[in-house]
């Protein structure tokens, strides 16, 4: 029986996998939470003691209420000796128990040398250990282990040897001073142990703590959801896939589905809105509920953007269960991908992964032509099947190569898509699409620049037809200069070129008897009407009605022609009180009598009608398509440079 403790080693051995492998905090913190774990602790709280009096030092505090080191009543030392001295020792092949003793947890130790994670941020670790009221307390330090011969023993400081005590049991260790000088952020530091180890829960609460010269300043009990709140506080969750209850979803190979179901392999698979922070991609495997393989897509062409969007997390038990042979790596960040079960584990994921991305893209066009649709009003699809076969199936690749690309979100999307949909009233365009969607390497570059180069061409054409408007502008006012005839000259002018009134403006119906106004626009032919003439009426896409009432230019506008347009107002509202509409009164003479100018003030003051002169719609004709001809020039201009 040993009454001393000691330390069989290789100091390269405790170099390699101590101070290099362990350089990380949360890597180095995961191995203690992993050891209270096995312990059957129940609360482990971790206190960061740090003293800022101009020499900056830290301790890093791991205290937890599991069984302690020795688990037994008699032979105390002999027991951490064998259990926590002996570097390397395989508890579960030795001790032939992969559960442990109280609660039946799946033991995460495996190669014993977790124990020496410390070392990568401290030169000298304290440990006490209570069991069975019998209390131990010893120090490892590395410089001392570092003085020792090699073949030789160390042995630790026994500070404290089978000491009775009425403390519970459990373990505290002590990293006295460690070597991190930066500032240490509870939050991020929880978020990195989630990732980690997938064990915490109210069986197995785990507490930081940080104090600054005594005093506490942030206190936080760690949640295993915390990783994924902190992804959704950056982005949104699109959409979410359960393992394996949704495999069947999936259309799968039935060898895959019974794969995931017999090696009990479960989590979430995620996808988010807007691309993740490239650590935050890919999925994250847990064997025992301890980390076995960091973010990974499983497939070594992962450039789609699908895997951009893509993460989530899986127990894979299984892949630990085998005592002889190890699986995962020394760091616990990753697999050995070297043998045949983590390549059988590869190909599976990978294979349910493609499958999930499948499902994505239908989701996320679906979704993206819902989105397009409530903003629009647009049904793509109804558009779509409205045309010609021909057309459709040109117009559809060209919608889908926008819908399709995850780097083009809903807003930029609609505008494409409405820029497409109206571009298919020119055949010119018809044409053209056609020639591009032809082309082998047809993609969403070759869309945009058809959209582009439309947007040119339709300028371009635009320009022209606002060049000659402009013409028929000049036109127009010499008549109006000359005081022609409404009725002979104006009228029949207008009535050719409706847009000189409104430049929106495609046609008008001219001479609209109410009669026929009853019979088209209310159904309603049987009441009696004295059978009056309005001018010009139109009706806009929003069910409103425009009335235009054309007066000789230089006329002089009497009580008279302003009641006649009160009648045509009065009139319509009295068949359809929510009718929108917009009468005007059109004139060049504002010399108007005093009663006429009365109610004409009234009549705008109530939104009942307005009067406009030649001149100014004539105005507004001009400058709208001296903008057009002017946007072009710039586009030109671009297009030339």
């Amino acid at each position: 029986m040993d009454d001393k403790l000691k330390l069989k080693f290789d100091i390269s051995i405790i170099e390699l996998l101590g101070d290099q492998l362990y350089t990380q905090l949360p890597a180095v913190l995961s191995e203690y939470i992993s050891n209270s774990y096995d312990a059957d602790s129940t609360e482990v709280e971790i206190l960061f003691d740090i003293e800022d009096d101009g020499i900056f030092k830290t301790d890093i505090i791991i205290k937890d209420n599991g069984i302690g080191i020795a688990d037994e009543n008699t032979n105390i030392v002999n027991q951490i000796n064998e259990k926590y001295l002996q570097i390397g020792r395989r508890r579960r092949k030795i001790e032939h128990e992969s559960l442990s003793k109280i609660y039946k947890r799946k033991i995460q130790g495996k190669k014993g040398i977790g124990k020496l994670a410390g070392f990568g941020i401290t030169k000298r670790i304290d440990i006490t250990t209570i069991s069975n009221q019998v209390l131990n307390e010893f120090i490892l330090d590395y410089e001392k282990m570092h003085q020792v011969d090699p073949g030789e023993d160390y042995y630790p400081e026994h500070k404290c040897i089978d000491e009775s005590t009425d403390i519970q049991s459990g373990t505290i260790i002590k990293l006295c001073d460690v070597s991190k000088k930066t500032e240490i952020d509870l939050s991020k530091l929880c978020i990195s142990l989630v990732k980690r180890n997938n064990t915490f829960d109210d069986n197995f609460k785990v507490t930081l703590i940080k104090k600054v010269n005594g005093f506490e300043c942030d206190k936080i009990i760690i949640d295993s959801q915390m990783y994924l709140e902190s992804i959704k506080q950056i982005n949104s969750i699109q959409f979410e896939w359960s393992i394996p209850e949704d495999l069947h979803n999936l259309e799968l190979d039935e060898e895959i589905n019974n794969y995931f179901i017999n090696n009990k392999i479960k989590g979430k698979v995620y996808t988010t809105s807007t691309p993740l922070k490239k650590e935050d991609q890919g999925i994250i495997l847990y064997a025992n509920g301890k980390l076995c393989q960091d973010n990974c897509t499983f497939n070594e062409r992962s450039n789609d953007n699908f895997y951009q969007y893509m993460f989530g997390n899986l127990e894979v038990d299984f892949i630990d269960n085998d005592i002889e042979i190890d699986n995962i790596s020394t760091s616990r960040d990753s697999l050995v991908w070297e043998n045949d079960i983590s390549q059988k584990l590869k190909e599976n994921i990978n294979e349910v992964l493609k499958k999930i991305q499948s499902r994505w893209r239908d989701l996320r066009k679906e979704e993206k032509k819902e989105e397009i649709k409530k903003v629009t009003n647009t049904d793509i699809d109804k558009w779509l099947d409205s045309l010609p076969l021909s057309e459709k199936n040109t117009a559809s690749k060209l919608v889908d190569t926008i819908i399709n690309d995850s780097h083009i979100d809903n807003e930029r999307a609609k505008d494409y898509i409405e820029h497409v949909k109206d571009m298919y009233s020119y055949s010119t365009f018809k044409d053209l699409a056609t020639e591009i969607v032809s082309l082998k390497e047809f993609s969403l570059d070759s869309t945009l620049k058809l959209i582009k180069d439309w947007k040119f061409i339709e300028a371009k054409e635009l320009a022209k037809v606002s060049e000659g408007r402009i013409k028929t502008i000049d036109s127009f006012e010499r008549m109006i200069l000359n005081n022609e005839s409404e009725r002979d000259v104006i009228q029949p002018f207008i009535e050719e070129f409706p847009w000189l009134l409104d430049p929106k403006l495609i046609s008008f119906e001219r001479e609209v008897t109410y009669l026929k106004l009853l019979r088209e626009k209310f159904n309603d032919s049987s009441l009696p009407e004295s059978n009056r003439r309005i001018d010009f009426l139109t009706s806009m896409s929003d069910g409103s009605l425009y009335i235009f009432e054309l007066k000789r230019p230089n006329i002089k506008i009497t009580t008279d022609y302003v009641k006649q347009v009160y009648d045509y107002e009065s009139f319509i509202r009295e068949k359809d009180p929510h009718i929108q509409i917009k009468t005007f009164l059109v004139t060049n003479n504002c010399d108007i009598d005093r009663t006429a100018q009365s109610m004409i003030d009234s009549a705008r003051r109530d939104n009942k009608f307005d009067i406009k002169t030649y001149t100014e719609l004539l105005s507004a004709a001009r400058s709208y398509h001296g903008d057009i001809i002017e946007k072009y020039n710039e586009l030109y201009k671009t297009e030339e440079s």
